[in-house]
């Protein structure tokens, strides 16, 4: 995909955001911000009780980056059907190559707030429910 491509797809999902909204009987709701863009989201997530993830959304404010780019990965995440640790093996790097590190420059922070806020509220629901975290290394 080229370099206007990816601009384009990372501002439809930021304007047009199809994993938005509050998961009621949510298992986890976390919020997350940085300081360095003002963004802040709220990621929702409802895990079906054996590692897998049955509901992932999240709400908040912030730049097309920010907003787009947690789009971007809940799309990913539900589309691939990650389980958590899978979740929480999933790389930031690679993350920034599918969103584009062209089209994000230096708003790494910005790109990766909602990838990093999603790994918290997995680790949380592996914590809470007895789950054992393993750290991709």
């Amino acid at each position: 995909m080229d370099r206007q491509r990816r601009v384009a797809r990372l501002v439809e999902h930021a304007r047009s955001p199809r994993h938005r909204g509050v998961i009621r009987d949510a298992d986890v709701s976390m919020p997350g911000g940085s300081p360095e863009c003002g963004g802040s989201v709220v990621v929702y997530l409802k895990g079906d009780g054996n590692g897998g993830i049955a509901g992932l959304s999240f709400t908040g404010e912030g730049d097309t980056i920010s907003q787009g780019a947690t789009d971007l990965a809940i799309e990913k995440i539900l589309g691939e059907r990650m389980t958590l640790q899978e979740v929480l093996d999933f790389g930031y790097d690679g993350f920034l190559e599918e969103v584009g590190r062209d089209v994000v420059g230096s708003r790494t922070r910005n790109a990766t707030l909602g990838l990093s806020t999603i790994k918290n509220a997995a680790r949380r629901y592996l914590r809470e429910r007895g789950g054992a975290v393993r750290r991709a290394g």
